[in-house]
């Protein structure tokens, strides 16, 4: 009898553990066959149904977009390259301007400069602003098997921003991220890097670990003990990434720099509260923007003028 429960219990120890890999591996790999079934997976009977993560914004969003990423890919864009802290080349990809004005943007989960930035540009391209858009590692043509779920992206953007100083003399830059990418930028606040003058968070979550909480429930539909705590396990063994390294609301208010929060009050992939916490805890010159009726990173599209006036703001100096 003892023999049977032991075996019992050690089915549902690996049972747990493989689960717990499962789930990390299904949040954190990105390969080449999972990129190009990217598109045949936005199954039109499902786009904005209730298992959409993007409702109820999402069909919309993506007639909206279209005409931008035409118009995105007859930019001349020069293509620039550096080295991780782990040794993989990261690219990015340059829209020269004015120098003295740099934005850096960031795109998020297992998306692309194109998906999350075609539009949005359009706020740099009147100002004239010099704009680096970033291919993450393990999206385009950036090396990486893994993501770095904002946590080593933070380090990679560093690096961009060395990069960044080294080209032009005392620029001031800022950080524009959308999803994950917001998250990364938040990630960002209190590392004291340098001529970075201000953050556009579109609707980042605060810690990978609330994040993880969030999804773990409302995707598989599990609790997250023992799940969440598995893959965050299988996370710090194959990638090096904890999930409460970095907390957005620790790091807003550690800096003074300006942020502004963009959040759909509709998201249902990064629930606006992680927007409203952080706002709450942020230090420095800020502005919370929460658009009604609008999903996961729809909110250029929702509210063009109300996005576009704030981030004006903030790049001319006139939060508070």
């Amino acid at each position: 009898m003892i023999k049977i429960i032991l075996l019992v219990l050690l089915a549902l120890v690996l049972l747990s553990l493989f689960a717990g890999y499962y789930i990390f591996n299904s949040v954190f790999l990105y390969n080449d066959q999972q990129k190009g079934d990217k598109e045949s997976a936005l199954d039109p009977a499902s786009i904005d149904s209730d298992s959409d993560l993007m409702r109820p914004t999402a069909g919309r969003y993506y007639a909206f977009r279209g005409p931008y990423i035409d118009a995105f890919k007859k930019l001349q864009l020069k293509e620039l390259t550096i080295r991780s802290f782990d040794n993989l080349t990261l690219y990015g990809y340059l829209l020269e301007g004015d120098p003295k004005e740099v934005v850096i943007c960031v795109h998020g989960y297992k998306s692309s400069m194109e998906e999350d930035f075609a539009d949005r540009i359009q706020i740099y391209l009147d100002r004239g602003s010099t704009v680096l858009l970033l291919n993450d590692r393990a999206h385009g043509k950036s090396e990486g098997k893994y993501l770095g779920f904002s946590e080593h992206d933070k380090r990679d953007v560093a690096r961009w921003i060395d990069k960044v100083n080294e080209m032009y003399e005392q620029p001031r830059i800022y950080l524009h991220g959308v999803s994950m990418g917001g998250a990364t930028v938040i990630h960002c606040a209190d590392a004291g890097l340098k001529n970075v003058c201000g953050i556009i968070d579109d609707c980042g979550f605060d810690s990978i670990v609330n994040i993880s909480k969030y999804l773990i429930k409302d995707m598989y539909h599990l609790p997250y003990f023992p799940f969440g705590d598995l893959a965050w396990f299988w996370s710090v063994i194959i990638t090096g990434v904890s999930f409460n390294t970095s907390m957005g609301e620790t790091c807003v208010a550690n800096s003074d720099l300006p942020v502004l929060f963009i959040h759909g009050k509709e998201d249902h992939f990064v629930p606006c509260w992680m927007s409203e916490r952080m706002y709450e805890a942020c230090k420095g010159p800020k502005e919370l923007h929460l658009i009604e009726g609008c999903g996961h990173a729809a909110a250029y599209m929702m509210a063009t003028e109300e996005y576009t006036a704030a981030v004006n703001r903030l790049l001319d100096g006139e939060f508070k």
